[in-house]
């Protein structure tokens, strides 16, 4: 069953993945090439947070957890990992889930893109001309039982918002801890035009009528915005 990796890096200061000619941009781009070259890895996107630039997202979508399992038991894992921490700041975090319905996430990231060609690098730059919101519902233990099916609601009335463009949600193999909380998490993806448009979704009566669907009995809640972009 596909599954979806979700890892977070802080940069080091400085870096700027989005300028083809920055030396982060390189050793990303190098990274990324590896990784197409892996077997069971079926795309990959990256973006900095909206919130926080000097956050690293990326998101990796594997044909099974066993793909991604063998690949970080091999012995070119170790130093990829080097090379992937020469450009942090702290520790490389991360998390798998499989995300509902199927194919809705590859859907949105397909949406339309700008190249930024470099200008003295053999690096080029896709950079994706939307929002991805991407919010992680923390619980105790686990999420109630039809809680994927109760965020399935939302969809509907999401259907017609300006800016949206498609959704999904998941539930995470690991246990995650975030403070007191401790647990199986949900994270929900959100496709927007604009982060500005998700910002105006929320001023609207259709947001308050069925926030409670996602909140449910979660206990902490992060959420930030990426805009995606691919090595090519």
């Amino acid at each position: 069953m596909p599954v979806t990796e979700i890892a977070t890096c802080p940069l080091k200061a400085g870096a700027n993945i989005g300028d083809p000619n920055d030396q982060t941009a390189a050793v990303l781009s190098s990274l990324c090439d590896d990784l197409r070259a892996t077997d069971g890895m079926q795309q990959l996107h990256f973006g900095t947070r909206m919130e926080d630039p000097t956050m690293l997202e990326l998101v990796l979508d594997w044909d099974t957890l066993k793909h991604h399992q063998t690949f970080m038991a091999s012995d070119i894992y170790g130093p990829f990992m080097n090379r992937l921490n020469s450009i942090c700041e702290g520790n490389v975090s991360g998390m798998h889930i499989d995300f509902v319905p199927a194919g809705g996430l590859s859907k949105t990231l397909s949406a339309p893109a700008t190249e930024v060609p470099p200008s003295t690098s053999a690096v080029s730059i896709l950079h994706t001309d939307f929002s991805l919101q991407i919010a992680t519902f923390y619980f105790d233990r686990e999420p109630v039982s039809d809680y994927t099916d109760n965020v399935a609601k939302l969809d509907k009335a999401l259907q017609g918002i300006d800016g949206y463009l498609g959704y999904t949600i998941g539930i995470t193999h690991e246990t995650l801890e975030k403070e007191d909380v401790k647990g199986k998490a949900a994270v929900l993806t959100i496709g927007w035009q604009s982060r500005e448009a998700h910002m105006a979704f929320r001023e609207t009566q259709a947001y308050k009528d069925n926030i409670h669907l996602l909140r449910s009995n979660s206990k902490k809640i992060t959420m930030w915005h990426v805009q995606f972009m691919q090595s090519l």
